[in-house]
């Protein structure tokens, strides 16, 4: 179990180091799973750079997959029978079923429930709290703990009512989006596919909370987490300091991902640094 961090500024080559010496394991090492993951919108042009790069211009020896895609290759082993997977259209229809169950439950909301695009400002505030692992306990005793600012606590009393009636008519048959990883969270490290695997992440800026927690209880079950960050070598081994300095983000993942190995109980392995 180790981490390691490519790090170079973008354009050095990080990409390219890191899938060759991805495929050359891949072919000394057939009998083990590498997985590259790599945002969504990238998969298609990573399976072609692997492509144009390995010997035999396939990716038999490894899988390319985004987040959601590893989760549903999870699902599938485990033996999950399918989710509904419910997009935005589907959301803000149900949204709209709960504000006409639970008009009167609404306090600061009650009169704005029929304005044009007000669902939708409420579906894209239930989609941040899922992508960031908030849950309906914690916006319960924030709002208990309110009473000197009535109008955010009823605020919070609204997004509550939402935030219940929404995962009441969700069930156990159809999740968000946002959910799939609060799933694979809870399947990941009993997972036989991922167990000692060699897993490769790149093309990230940055990842949520609840992609943190994922990486977090990945680092034990896999053999060895690689991970590519773009950030200047001047910047290299400083802290993280203010939100408005350049490479602020990029310092925030290296610390933090170091924190969690650690916490894991997984070595952090040599920093690769590339040059310009």
């Amino acid at each position: 179990m180790s981490l390691q961090l490519i790090l170079g500024n973008a354009g050095c080559g990080k990409s390219y180091d890191l899938y060759t010496k991805m495929i050359r394991h891949s072919l000394d090492h057939p009998h083990q799973k590498h997985f590259i993951l790599v945002p969504e919108q990238f998969t298609m042009e990573t399976q072609k750079n692997i492509i144009a790069l390995h010997p035999s211009h396939s990716t038999d020896t490894l899988d390319v997959v985004s987040f959601q895609r590893l989760a549903y290759r999870v699902f599938e082993e485990m033996g999950f029978r399918g989710y509904t997977l419910l997009d935005d259209m589907g959301k803000s229809m149900v949204l709209r079923k709960v504000a006409q169950e639970h008009e009167k439950e609404f306090s600061l909301f009650a009169r704005n429930l029929k304005r044009t695009g007000f669902i939708s400002q409420l579906k894209s505030m239930l989609s941040e709290f899922y992508q960031y692992g908030i849950t309906l306990d914690q916006i319960l005793d924030v709002s208990g703990r309110l009473e000197g600012r009535p109008l955010l606590k009823y605020k919070l009393h609204d997004l509550a009512v939402a935030y219940s009636g929404f995962a009441g008519k969700l069930g156990e048959d159809a999740i968000t989006a946002e959910e799939v990883l609060i799933r694979l969270c809870e399947l990941a490290d009993r997972s036989p596919m991922l167990r000692d695997s060699i897993l490769a992440i790149d093309g990230f800026t940055g990842f949520t909370p609840v992609q943190y927690r994922l990486l977090s209880i990945l680092m034990p079950v896999v053999s060895r987490m690689t991970v590519t960050v773009s950030i200047g070598l001047e910047e290299y081994g400083r802290r993280p300091e203010g939100g408005h300095e350049l490479f602020y983000l990029s310092r925030k993942t290296v610390s933090r991902l170091k924190e969690l190995a650690r916490q894991s109980g997984t070595a952090v392995e040599e920093d690769c640094l590339l040059a310009p």
